[in-house]
C-alpha cells in the first residue's frame, strides 16, 4: 500500500512540474489575455479551416486564393494584441528566449527597424512546420500570433514560386504597355 501511495505522489509531482513548465506560448497567453486593452482570440483548427474555406468562395484574387489554400493547413491560432502598455517588453523578450530553449523553436526571421522589432520563429520537424510564432514590438504595441500547422515546406515553396511567377507576369505586362505608349503610332 505504501508503494502505491509513494508512486502516486511521485507521479503527481511529475505531472505538476510538467504542467508548471508547460508550453511557453500557452503560459504567456493565459497570463496576459485578461488584462485591460489586450485583445485576444484563440481559434481551434476546425473553426480556422472552416472560415478559410468559406473565405475562398468570396476571394477572386489569385494571390489571395493561393494564400488561403495554404492557410487551410493551420490547426489553430492564438492572437494577442496589446495596445495599452499592459505587456512589458521584457516579458516578450523572455517569451522569445523560452521558445528557443523550451520549445526548440528556431528564429526564422528577425527584423529591427526604427525602434520596432519583429521575430518569426518556427518549429520544424522533418519536412513539416509544426508551429509558427510571430512576435512584434512597436511603439506602445505588442502583438503575438501563434499558429499550429500541418504545413509542409514544399507547400510554402509552391506558394512562393506562384507569387514570383505572378509578379513576373505583372512586370512583363507593365513593360509591354509602356512600350506601346512610347512607340510611334503608324
Amino acid at each position: 500500500m505504501k508503494r502505491i501511495l509513494y508512486a502516486l505522489i511521485i507521479l503527481f509531482g511529475f505531472v505538476t512540474i510538467a504542467e508548471a513548465s508547460g508550453d511557453p506560448i500557452k503560459n504567456f497567453y493565459r497570463k496576459y489575455k485578461k488584462r485591460d486593452q489586450v485583445f485576444n482570440i484563440a481559434l481551434p483548427g476546425v473553426l480556422t479551416r472552416t472560415c478559410i474555406g468559406m473565405a475562398r468562395i468570396f476571394v477572386h484574387d489569385e494571390e489571395a486564393k493561393a494564400g488561403l489554400k495554404l492557410a487551410r493547413k493551420m490547426k489553430g491560432i492564438r492572437l494577442l494584441v496589446d495596445n495599452g502598455h499592459q505587456i512589458p517588453k521584457a516579458a516578450g523578450k523572455a517569451l522569445i528566449k523560452d521558445l528557443g530553449s523550451q520549445s526548440n523553436m528556431e528564429t526564422l526571421v528577425s527584423v529591427r527597424e526604427n525602434g520596432n522589432y519583429t521575430v518569426v520563429m518556427g518549429q520544424i520537424k522533418g519536412k513539416k512546420i509544426k508551429k509558427i510564432v510571430v512576435i512584434a514590438f512597436e511603439e506602445g504595441h505588442f502583438t503575438m500570433v501563434a499558429v499550429k500547422s500541418r504545413l509542409k515546406i514544399k507547400h510554402v515553396n509552391q506558394l512562393i514560386k506562384a507569387l514570383q511567377k505572378r509578379a513576373q507576369k505583372k512586370k512583363d505586362k507593365q513593360k509591354k504597355t509602356e512600350k506601346e505608349k512610347n512607340s510611334p503610332m503608324a
